[in-house]
Formats: C-alpha cells, structure tokens, sequence
C-alpha cells in the first residue's frame, strides 16, 4: 500500500468533503489542457524543488514519470527551479546593496 503524504493525511482528517474537494481541484487542474499532462507534472516537480519540499518533490517525480516525463526532462525541470531559487536569493541579497 501507498504512504499518504501529509497534504493527504491532513484534507483526510479535515473530512471527507475537504478531501473530494481536493482531489477534484488538482484532477482539474492536472489534466490536459492547453497544456499537457506531463508538461504540467513537470512544472508540478520544478515548484515542488524551488519551495524546498522533499516529500513533495518524490510525489511529483514519480507523477511525471507516469505521465510520460524522462530523467533528462526532470533533471531539467529541477535545474529551472533551482535557477529561480538561486535568482530569488540574488533579488534578496541585493538588499544588502542599498546604502541606507
């Protein structure tokens, strides 16, 4: 059997109504659309590594292969948030620039 992740233990303990709701909202808003599938589970996993959420990142990775993702794209993905991470860090200690 599966583990749970805490985001699902916790809409569990909310109820049943908290929970259905939401899974529904990221069944919707994970399907295909104007983008696909893998490219939103891909997009899922870069969030997942730039807030720094390791059980979250395991989930998405293993979402994006289903959908059809490679290690290649993954490890791409990753790089992109890791990239941002680093560039919100910059913005941050620009601060530190200011002469006040």
């Amino acid at each position: 059997m599966e583990q749970k992740t805490g985001a699902n233990q916790f809409t569990m303990a909310l109820g049943e109504g908290v929970d259905s709701a939401f899974k529904k909202l990221a069944s919707e808003i994970l399907k295909d659309g104007a983008l696909s599938s893998r490219e939103k589970s891909l997009i899922a996993l870069a969030c997942a590594v730039a807030i720094k959420c390791d059980q979250c990142t395991r989930v998405h990775k293993k979402q994006a292969l289903k959908t059809g993702a490679t290690q290649e794209e993954i490890m791409e993905a990753a790089a992109v948030a890791g990239l941002v991470l680093m560039g919100s860090g910059f913005n941050t200690a620009s601060a530190l620039l200011d002469d006040k």
